[in-house]
């Protein structure tokens, strides 16, 4: 029911959600994706933490170094310190040093524009890839985070294990006219309404289009 619903619910959410570039967001008032190279190192480092605790690490982080050559400057203690808000701060470390190498050597100092290239460089997976095609190179393609993946199994449009299947066919299902913002009206709607232990089903917009064996009345 819930995949023949799509158009609908995308319809409903469109109307309930602003599109990040319309509201007051701290990525934008920090500055966090003035630069693609910004861009690309904020989605990097946010996974799995939340976004005040990324907004300070890339505070920290813009004020001493924003290209790759200035990254790959400082010593591993120092990134370490700057980025420590993070969660596996001592992993994305590595990983950032990795990848600032790779956009040197590999891409003469600029960040890839292509998806699969994106996702050759260290730290980057299939989530930060998308979110970069979207809203920094044009592409329209949907990302999905856990909070997108829990919504989308929940309303019966995928049922799936992972955040990877469930973006492989969000993709493929979604009509053309909705693929530039889905994740914006998506993330917002899952991330504030379809909450992990208790959804707040009295509060859903698309309460009636949901498949959710336990959603509450």
């Amino acid at each position: 029911m819930a995949k023949k619903n799509l158009e609908k619910i995308y319809e409903i959410l469109s109307e309930e959600y602003n599109v990040f570039a319309e509201t007051d967001n701290e990525w934008d008032n920090n500055g966090l994706n003035s630069t693609d190279f910004k861009s690309l190192v904020s989605v990097m480092l946010s996974a799995m933490t939340h976004t005040k605790r990324v907004v300070r690490a890339c505070n920290a982080l813009y004020e001493k170094a924003t290209t790759p050559e200035q990254i790959i400057a400082l010593t591993d203690d120092e990134l370490t310190e700057m980025i420590r808000p993070v969660a596996h701060y001592n992993k994305k470390t590595k990983h950032l040093k990795e990848l600032c190498r790779q956009v040197i050597e590999e891409f003469d100092g600029e960040v890839p524009k292509t998806k699969k290239e994106l996702m050759s460089l260290q730290g980057v997976g299939r989530k930060t890839a998308d979110i970069l095609m979207n809203f920094n190179f044009g592409g329209e393609t949907i990302a999905v985070d856990t909070h997108v993946h829990r919504l989308l199994n929940r309303l019966g449009i995928v049922e799936t294990k992972s955040s990877k299947e469930t973006a492989d066919i969000i993709n493929d299902i979604t009509p053309k006219k909705y693929k530039k913002h889905a994740h914006e009206w998506l993330i917002q709607h899952g991330g504030n309404i379809c909450i992990s232990r208790k959804p707040k089903c009295r509060e859903c917009v698309v309460y009636e289009l949901c498949e959710y064996d336990e959603k509450t009345s």
